[in-house]
């Protein structure tokens, strides 16, 4: 006991080895960067701060890289050689075919493919015929309507009943006719008291031939939409709107004068009026536009 009590109550001496100091633990890293600023103490203590946001490193230019020369093919060395029967190789082994001779004739070698017609008529053959466009009405004016031979439009036809065939306006009249129909048939709306034509949709019409104007041209538009089916689908037109193309005669003189006859109705009014306008514009009365045209007609 006496040995024990001595060596631990021993002095340190020089020649001992020098203890390490503890080593501090660090505190963990904040798992979100903070403002700098003095933050709000809670009720434990703690000073709450917000959050700083994630910092955005714009991109940087980098420069274009110069395109690189494509490689120069390597000259080939067997072309050329001869075969064991004396023909020439191509250089993939297989044997050079023979080329043609003159026939003694002076006629060029013959060729099994014929040259086909590349479309463009460069020389390659018979020119590609190009396809004609139909001849233009000789009654109405083309700036005004576009119709054929027959005084048709030149577009499908969308709908047809038993009084007449339907096409839309559209790459038919110009749109400046149209808005000038539509103005001129709302002015004479307005006039009547009933209600006025909406712009779409705009109909040329077709009359066909058991009707009281076999193929006459109109250009209708309608109330609303259930005037629009009613007409189209069953032909009963109780809100007419719409315009009949007058041509001045179809002699072909003068037939390029195309007069506006307009027809407007309301049959819950009991209404109906018709209106004559001139190429230019001018209202000639309150008519149909045949009589307006020929005063001297019996029932004028």
């Amino acid at each position: 006991m006496l040995v024990l009590t001595g060596l631990a109550s021993s002095p340190a001496f020089a020649s001992d080895a020098p203890k390490k100091p503890a080593v501090k633990e660090e505190p963990p890293k904040p798992k979100f960067d903070y403002v700098e600023e003095a933050g709000e103490p809670g009720r434990s203590g703690y000073v709450y701060k917000r959050v700083a946001k994630p910092k955005f490193e714009e991109p940087q230019e980098v420069p274009k890289a110069e395109p690189k020369e494509p490689p120069k093919p390597e000259p080939k060395d067997d072309h050329g050689k001869k075969d064991d029967h004396g023909k020439k190789d191509d250089g993939h082994g297989a044997p050079k075919k023979e080329e043609k001779k003159d026939d003694g004739h002076g006629a060029p070698p013959k060729k099994d493919d014929k040259k086909k017609d590349d479309g463009h008529g460069g020389g390659h053959g018979k020119e590609a015929k190009k396809a004609e466009p139909p001849a233009a009405s000789a009654v109405y004016d083309s700036a005004v309507i576009k119709l054929n031979s027959n005084n048709r439009p030149l577009t499908p036809v969308v709908f047809s009943n038993a009084y007449a065939d339907y096409f839309v306006c559209h790459k038919t009249i110009k749109t400046k006719y149209r808005d000038t129909v539509l103005a001129e048939m709302n002015t004479f709306a307005d006039r009547m008291g009933i209600a006025r034509a909406q712009d779409m949709p705009c109909m040329i019409k077709v009359a066909k031939p058991n009707t009281r104007f076999p193929g006459a041209i109109y250009i209708e538009f309608y109330t609303d939409v259930k005037a629009e089916k009613a007409c189209i689908k069953k032909g009963e037109c109780g809100s007419t709107r719409l315009m009949m193309l007058h041509p001045k005669d179809k002699t072909g003189l003068k037939s390029q004068e195309v007069y506006r006859s307009y027809v407007l109705t309301d049959e819950k009014k009991f209404r109906r009026a018709n209106f004559c306008v001139s190429p230019e514009g001018q209202l000639l009365g309150e008519k149909h536009c045949y009589v307006a045209l020929n005063p001297d007609w019996l029932f004028n």
